[in-house]
């Protein structure tokens, strides 16, 4: 079945938002969330520490009675809005007890970016409201090491500080076989006691409905050495988007089969119906110049596309009594062949194996393109404000020709986790901070949704979004560009909770951020949040590697090799530098290369679990 929402830039959706709400939230109610009163608690003395900064501003550090609104409010950095007509207050959490420090702390990190990591003007990943709240507040800066947009880059600056010994205190999602050696070059600092010292009661109860998955990737005989990235229950699935307004002027149905996408983004394509320059429209958005991408990403991906021949290339899934890899299984090789013949029809663009993510993530927002399979994200804001006429949709993911519908998906807790520098003397700040910042964030009753004139701007008694968000600023675990929480629960209660307890609330009751959530002017959050909920209820459509464990030794060893073999064998297929045959002659080197090694090592443990 296929399901499809469409929305426009105005108050189109708002019976998607709200009268859709009854059919698709009746069986999941959401848990209504008390406000709890602030106790301030009394103190003898109040002490006041200037911290400077290498930027011009100065932050106010406030020991002592005052309450973490009145210290923000004395700064000018408190976040909402509760003195307009139509804003709302934001509810902070009590700081935890010795907290500001009474000395300023400096953690040095790691930090992703990319095109969507913005600012306020003047400022930085170093200065910006968060980074200041967190200062004020807890009298900690975080400075940034150094920074990485792509995968790969982000390998080798990984590689380099572990080659150096020069490894800034906080790393952000270090990549698994990079970690599997840090820990075995004794780089890293054990924090098994310091997480059951300092993680609060809130979050190991969080954790311990997971068993040991937040752990599988973290530890090594016994101990734990990094905080497991943790991304929502529909984080990685990828449904199907597409240009609604596009496809009524193509007089197509929406796609249900691979030859109807093809036929639907040659149509794009053949038309021009994108903004650009003539001849610049993309059919289907694709991407291939990071690892792994060419067979799933974060925005253009095609893993529906090998799922639907049964497999996902670097998977593995199981074969008689053990596991085998994806990408020497035979069906692989069919849909080479169809990809080799797409990219001839012209179904991609003609560089797509040379583009990252983010450039391609870019189109989207130039409108060069409207058709791709992105998770829950699809509906981009950069587009329509680029296009008011922009309608975006979204749709299951079609069938293959072996009849599979099967998508990507991933354990939640993810396996490039946030590692701490070894001898890192301050494990339980960040453990404290990122608590306290969960709560803020996450609870959503607390009503955390930015800073006036950064993240948003009211426009009369309307606000809107000026596309900022503050999600990027912050290092981690909770939160970065790349996402992260305590739970992985949060983001659809939170999509429930304003569905239910602020849509069931008249209009004029309610404030201007419940309008713009509820309403969307623009059409994008709404269906965005409406994916991740459809994403929910078709989860049996993901299909997770089996393999759930660190690296093997092979894999540690031989795995890059494997893989540039593999992703240079696939790419060049697909865009007709090597025949399809070559896939054949690319199994028997995979093999002798240590890919047999690889699947003993992975069946020893896979039969060992039983």
């Amino acid at each position: 079945m296929s399901m499809q929402e469409r929305l426009s830039r105005r108050g189109f959706l708002r019976w998607s938002a709200l009268g859709a709400s009854a059919t698709l939230l009746a069986s999941c109610a959401p848990q209504v969330v008390k406000e709890t009163v602030v106790v301030e608690k009394e103190v003898e003395k109040e002490v006041t520490t200037v911290v400077e900064k290498e930027v011009e501003k100065e932050v106010t550090v406030v020991v002592g009675s005052k309450t973490p609104e009145e210290i923000l409010t004395e700064i000018g950095n408190m976040p909402g809005s509760p003195d307009h007509p139509k804003g709302w207050k934001t509810l902070l959490p009590d700081l935890p007890a010795g907290v500001p420090y009474e000395d300023p702390v400096v953690i040095t990190c790691t930090r992703r970016v990319d095109a969507q990591t913005r600012f306020c003007e003047g400022e930085d990943l170093d200065n910006n409201p968060w980074s200041r709240m967190i200062e004020a507040l807890f009298n900690v800066r975080y400075e940034t090491a150094w920074t990485w947009s792509t995968g790969d880059e982000g390998n080798q600056k990984y590689n380099l500080a572990m080659a150096s010994g020069d490894m800034p205190d906080f790393l952000e999602t270090v990549p698994p076989t990079i970690f599997s050696k840090m820990v075995e070059s004794d780089l890293l600092e054990d924090i098994t006691e310091a997480y059951d010292m300092y993680a609060s009661p809130r979050w190991k109860a969080i954790w311990r409905e997971y068993g040991d998955l937040p752990w599988t990737w973290v530890t090594f005989n016994g101990r734990k050495f990094g905080i497991s990235k943790v991304e929502d229950l529909a984080h990685n699935d990828c449904l199907m988007w597409y240009r609604a307004d596009w496809l009524d002027k193509a007089g197509l149905p929406v796609p249900t089969t691979f030859d109807e996408v093809r036929e639907l983004a040659l149509t794009f394509a053949q038309n021009d119906y994108g903004q650009g320059a003539p001849g610049t429209t993309i059919g289907l958005l694709a991407s291939a110049a990071e690892t792994s991408n060419l067979f799933h990403t974060w925005f253009g991906s095609l893993d529906c596309f090998w799922g639907g021949f049964g497999y996902i290339p670097d998977q593995w899934q199981p074969e008689g009594d053990g596991l085998m890899y994806g990408a020497i299984r035979p069906e692989m090789k069919e849909a080479l062949a169809m990809f080799a013949q797409w990219y001839q029809d012209g179904v991609f663009s003609k560089d797509f194996y040379t583009l990252t993510t983010s450039q391609s993530m870019e189109q989207v927002a130039a409108n060069l393109c409207g058709l791709h399979f992105t998770p829950s994200w699809g509906a981009n804001l950069d587009s329509v404000t680029n296009d008011p006429e922009a309608v975006w949709a979204f749709a299951d993911i079609p069938v293959g020709p072996k009849g599979f519908a099967r998508r990507y998906t991933e354990n939640n807790f993810k396996a490039d986790p946030f590692a701490f520098r070894k001898g890192f003397e301050h494990v339980d700040k960040i453990f404290t901070i990122t608590d306290w910042w969960d709560q803020l964030w996450h609870d959503p009753w607390r009503r955390m949704h930015g800073w006036e004139g950064c993240n948003y701007q009211f426009e009369g008694d309307e606000v809107r979004s000026t596309g900022i968000g503050f999600q990027a600023w912050t290092p981690g675990p909770v939160g970065t560009r790349g996402g992260g929480f305590i739970d992985p629960k949060q983001p659809a209660t939170q999509i429930r909770y304003q569905l239910d307890e602020w849509g069931k609330l008249p209009r004029e009751q309610r404030d201007a951020m419940m309008n713009l959530i509820l309403e969307d002017p623009t059409g994008t959050t709404t269906v965005n949040n409406l994916c991740r909920l459809r994403i929910l209820e078709t989860a049996d459509q993901g299909v997770m590697t089996q393999l759930q464990r660190t690296a093997t030794p092979t894999q540690i060893e031989r795995g890059a090799d494997l893989e540039k073999l593999q992703n240079q064998t696939f790419i060049n297929i697909i865009i007709g530098q090597q025949p399809l045959d070559d896939w054949d002659t690319f199994v028997e080197q995979w093999k002798a290369m240590g890919g047999d090694q690889w699947t003993a090592e992975v069946n020893e443990w896979w039969q060992s679990r039983s």
